[in-house]
C-alpha cells in the first residue's frame, strides 16, 4: 500500500472492542500485508500471490492469521501468461506496451524477460468454494490487472465489501490497458465511492537523464492509488445487496481512520449515535479521538509546511513535539 496519508497507529478499535474478524483479502500479495491492518483483532487475512517463489516465502514467514495462495484473480477460469520483468515488482498479466513505455525513465523496470502460464480464477468462485465468511477490504495491485479482478468479484464485493483500494492507469502502460474510468464505474455499481485518489508521476526518459532529476519528480501522470469505500447515509436510501450491522459499521470507522477522512469518522458516529447503535461513553470517546486526532492533523500539515515555524525550531526539537501531540 502506497497511500502517503495513511495512519499508521489507529485506536477507534480499542473504543468499540470488535466481536467480528476483519477480513482482509490482498491480491497481488508480493511482500505482505500492510502492518497497519496488524492493529485491528481478530484478524483473517487472505492474500493471493502468482509466483510461486514469492507465495512460498510469505507462506514460510506467515503469521496464524495469514493464508497466502498461489492464484492469480481476474474475470474467468482459465490459463493465461505471466510476463515476468526486469524488475519483479513491474511483472504481471499484462503485456507491458514497449513503444509507449520506453519513453519514460522507468523504461528498464518493464523488459520482458521470460513468461510462464499460470492459473487464474475469480474472487466470486474462490469465496464460494472456499467458504469464507467475508470480505470486508481488498487490496489490489496487478500492474493493470486489477479491472479484471474487480469484475470476477462483484458479487463479492457487493454483498460484503466495505472498501477497496486498487491500483489505477490512465495511460497506456501495457496492451490492453483498462483506464480509471472504467474502475471507477463498475465500483459505483458494486455500491462502493471514490473517496481517495494519490496519483503518480513518470518523467521522460530524455529530460530526467540530462537534468539528474529522479523519475518521480515531474512528468506526466501516468497511474495512482484509488480508495472506493462505501457509505452508510447514502445505503440508507439504496436497495442493494449489502447488509449493515453493528459490527460492519465499527470496521467502517477503523477504515475511516487509517485512511485519515475523520471527518466521515464523525458523521458515522453521528448516526449510530441517533440510531442508540452504541453506548454514550463509546460515542463520546470516538468523538474525542476523531477531534483531537483531526487537530493534531492540522498542526502536523501546518509545521511541515510553515517555513518559519521549520527555521525557528531545531528539527530534533520538532520531532519531539510530533511525537507527543
Amino acid at each position: 500500500m502506497s497511500i502517503n496519508s495513511l495512519n499508521n497507529f489507529p485506536s477507534s478499535h480499542k473504543i468499540f472492542k470488535p466481536s467480528e474478524p476483519l477480513y482482509v483479502f490482498d491480491v497481488g500479495a508480493r511482500r505482505g500485508f500492510h502492518p497497519v491492518f496488524n492493529n485491528f483483532k481478530p484478524i483473517v487475512k487472505i492474500g493471493f500471490e502468482p509466483s510461486k517463489i514469492e507465495c512460498d516465502l510469505l507462506n514460510l514467514s506467515k503469521n496464524s492469521d495469514e493464508h497466502y495462495y498461489q492464484l492469480a484473480l481476474g474475470n474467468n477460469d482459465e490459463s493465461i501468461f505471466f510476463y515476468n520483468t526486469k524488475n519483479p515488482g513491474s511483472s504481471g498479466i499484462l503485456e507491458p506496451n514497449k513503444s509507449y513505455w520506453s519513453r519514460f525513465a522507468e523504461a528498464d523496470n518493464l523488459e520482458v524477460t521470460s513468461k510462464d502460464k499460470i492459473n487464474v480464477t475469480t474472487l466470486d468462485n474462490f469465496f464460494k468454494s472456499n467458504s469464507i465468511k467475508d470480505c470486508d477490504f481488498i487490496k489490489i495491485d496487478t500492474e493493470g490487472f486489477d479491472l479484471m479482478v474487480l469484475q470476477g468479484g462483484v458479487k463479492t464485493l457487493s454483498k460484503y465489501s466495505l472498501g477497496v483500494m486498487s491500483e489505477v492507469y490512465f495511460n497506456p502502460v501495457r496492451k490492453n490497458l483498462p483506464f480509471f474510468g472504467k474502475t471507477h464505474e463498475l465500483m459505483e455499481e458494486c455500491g462502493l465511492s471514490l473517496y481517495i485518489l494519490e496519483t503518480f508521476k513518470n518523467g521522460k526518459r530524455k529530460f530526467t537523464k540530462h537534468n539528474n532529476l529522479k523519475s518521480f519528480d515531474t512528468g506526466q501522470i501516468v497511474w495512482g492509488d484509488a480508495i472506493f469505500l462505501r457509505d452508510p447515509l447514502k445505503d440508507q436510501h439504496s436497495d442493494n445487496m449489502f447488509k449493515w450491522t453493528i459490527e460492519k459499521y465499527k470496521k467502517l470507522i477503523f477504515l475511516y481512520e487509517i485512511f485519515n477522512l475523520d471527518d466521515c469518522a464523525y458523521e458515522l458516529i453521528d448516526f449510530l449515535n441517533q440510531e442508540k447503535l452504541l453506548n454514550v461513553q463509546e460515542i463520546n470517546q470516538l468523538r474525542k479521538l476523531f477531534i483531537k486526532k483531526s487537530l493534531k492533523n492540522k498542526f502536523l500539515n501546518f509545521s511541515y509546511n510553515n517555513i518559519p515555524f521549520n527555521k525557528i525550531l531545531p528539527k530534533s526539537f520538532r520531532k519531539i513535539i510530533r511525537k507527543f501531540i
